[in-house]
């Protein structure tokens, strides 16, 4: 599963407690906590900003941020447009 941040981050996971663990670990002041209280503390932003997101499983709080328009789930495989090229292949040109 590929999935990319609001932020512009790709995160490629095969499950959805993979895809926790390097949401957490891109996260630099969240790094040191566990999987669990990374999504209880992404849950309890969300909350403040009027977005509810469940921490009842890593499945659905990925579903959760997905809803929430914080993730989008990309093509597994997924090639770089010509016309829309990543910064990355305009960077070789």
């Amino acid at each position: 599963m590929r999935y990319r941040t609001s932020q512009g981050l790709l995160i490629e996971a095969e499950t959805s407690f993979d895809a926790i663990r390097r949401l957490r670990e891109s996260s630099w002041n969240e790094q040191n906590l566990s999987d669990r209280e990374y999504m209880e503390a992404v849950a309890d932003r969300m909350f403040q900003e009027g977005v509810h997101v469940s921490t009842v499983s890593p499945d659905i709080f990925i579903a959760g941020l997905l809803r929430a328009g914080l993730l989008t789930r990309e093509p597994d495989d997924a090639q770089p447009n010509a016309e829309n090229p990543t910064k990355q292949e305009v960077d070789r040109k």
